[in-house]
C-alpha cells in the first residue's frame, strides 16, 4: 500500500511539469503563427496584392522562404563553426576551411534569393517584386526591434536584463 501511495503521489506531482512543457510549446507555436500572420498581412498590404495575385504569389513565396531558411541555417552553422568550441585550438588551415565553408554557404543562400527572382516575376509585376524585397527588409527590421523589446532572457537573481538598454538600468 505504501509503494502504491508513493507511486501515485509521484505521478500526481509530475503531471504539472508535463503540462507546463506542453503549454510552453503551444505558446511558441502561437508566437510563430502570430509572426506569420503579421507577415502575410504586412506583405499583402505593402505589395497591394489582388486576390488573384495573392493566390499565385503565396505558394511561390512560401517555398522560397523555406529554401532561404534552410540555407540560412547552414550559413549560421558554418559561422558558428568558425568560432570554434571553447578551449579548441584551431590551425590556420582549419580556419581557412571554415571560412571557405561559411562563404560557400553564404553564396548558396544568396543564389537561392537570386534564383527565385524570375519565379516572383512570373507571378507579380516587376514593381511589386521590388516592393517585395523592400517589404522583407522592413519586416525583418520591425521583427528585430519588437523582439528586442521583449525580454528573451529574464533577469536572474537581481542581475540586469541583457536586452535592457544601459539607460534603463
Amino acid at each position: 500500500m505504501k509503494r502504491f501511495l508513493i507511486l501515485a503521489l509521484t505521478l500526481i506531482l509530475t503531471i504539472p511539469v508535463f503540462s507546463q512543457e506542453k503549454k510552453a510549446e503551444q505558446n511558441g507555436k502561437s508566437k510563430n503563427e502570430k509572426i506569420q500572420s503579421e507577415k502575410i498581412a504586412f506583405f499583402t498590404s505593402e505589395l497591394d496584392l489582388t486576390s488573384e495575385e495573392a493566390q499565385v504569389f503565396w505558394p511561390v513565396y512560401n517555398k522560397y522562404w523555406k529554401d532561404v531558411q534552410t540555407a540560412h541555417r547552414e550559413t549560421m552553422k558554418a559561422l558558428h563553426a568558425m568560432k570554434g568550441k571553447k578551449g579548441e585550438t584551431i590551425s590556420a588551415q582549419e580556419y581557412e576551411k571554415r571560412i571557405n565553408a561559411y562563404l560557400d554557404a553564404l553564396t548558396k543562400e544568396n543564389k537561392i534569393i537570386a534564383d527565385y527572382n524570375p519565379e516572383f516575376r512570373k507571378v507579380l509585376p516587376v514593381e511589386k517584386v521590388a516592393k517585395l524585397y523592400v517589404a522583407e527588409e522592413v519586416f525583418r527590421v520591425r521583427m528585430i526591434y519588437s523582439l528586442r523589446k521583449e525580454p528573451a532572457n529574464p533577469p536572474r537573481n537581481g542581475a540586469p536584463n541583457q536586452n535592457e538598454s544601459p539607460e534603463a538600468r
